[in-house]
């Protein structure tokens, strides 16, 4: 399903009834956003995803600090410079 949505001047997207009736959402369900290159992907925050999206954030960087987190990122993208 392609659904279009409209960015507000107070950077909000009111998401359409059909994805909330899809999605099986409810008011204050949390939405997880990722963005790859220039998609963006929500996703319905489950319970499942609680380890990986929620708590400590060495848990989601696999037990690694900020800094070294942030360095192995840089290195794992492309050498394209953006």
């Amino acid at each position: 399903m392609t659904i279009s949505a409209r960015l507000t001047s107070d950077r909000k997207i009111q998401l359409p009834d059909c994805v909330i009736k899809k999605m099986n959402m409810s008011i204050n369900d949390e939405i997880i956003m990722e963005v790859e290159g220039t998609k963006l992907v929500l996703m319905k925050k489950e319970e499942i995803q609680n380890d990986r999206y929620g708590g400590s954030p060495k848990k989601v960087w696999n037990n690694a600090d900020a800094e070294e987190y942030l360095k192995d990122e840089g290195n794992s993208g492309d050498s394209s410079g953006h």
